[in-house]
């Protein structure tokens, strides 16, 4: 059988829609799967349903924005989102709210440090993936620490909690970027996807 060429995407728009569209079901899905998974893994450093020391699904909002891109990324994370409606005890308009600060916190992320640095940053560069782990939990932290001052301050259980949220987030990052760097540096997966989702924009 003979192989179809690289462009072969490319020359079929609507084969490019749906492979970015499976994909942002798929990133979704993992992200509520791991999320859950976490509090199952976890359950004995965790604070709140929404704290937890080693909160893995931090660095999957950042992988989600590096490579599906900002618009895809954060549709795949708040896709996760809407999924762990069913999940949540909360009212509709936190978990609405709840969903919009975790998937809008790693584009903000990536935007405000692409500004500060000057630069796109780079997949492969440790310390770049680092920085960007960090200012995600930071705004992470206070968006969703904003949103509960204002709708359900019961979720406010400790003058400790933010850093606690911050730290957690970082933790799970870190293992996230190590796994990024090397999927980066020793398979094509990240460039395959970001190349379907090239395709898919450029139609």
């Amino acid at each position: 059988m003979l192989s179809k060429p690289n462009n072969y995407a490319a020359e079929h728009p609507r084969l490019a829609r749906t492979t970015i569209g499976l994909m942002v079901l798929v990133a979704g899905a993992l992200y509520a799967i791991v999320h859950i998974a976490n509090g199952w893994l976890f359950h004995f450093l965790e604070l709140t349903d929404h704290i937890n020391f080693i909160y893995l699904p931090s660095f999957l909002r950042v992988i989600n924005v590096l490579v599906l891109g900002m618009l895809w990324g954060t549709l795949g994370t708040a896709t996760g989102g809407l999924i762990l409606f069913f999940y949540f005890q909360d009212s509709a308009l936190l978990s609405t709210l709840n969903t919009a600060a975790s998937a809008s916190c790693a584009v903000l992320s990536l935007w405000l440090l692409q500004i500060l640095q000057q630069r796109p940053l780079a997949l492969t560069k440790l310390n770049d993936l680092l920085k960007l782990a960090l200012m995600n939990a930071l705004l992470n932290a206070l968006l969703h620490h904003s949103v509960w001052a204002l709708l359900d301050p019961s979720q406010l259980v400790s003058s400790t909690q933010v850093a606690y949220m911050v730290i957690g987030d970082i933790n799970g990052s870190i293992v996230g970027a190590l796994l990024l760097r090397w999927l980066a540096m020793h398979t094509r997966l990240i460039d395959i996807a970001q190349q379907q989702v090239a395709n898919s924009e450029s139609h």
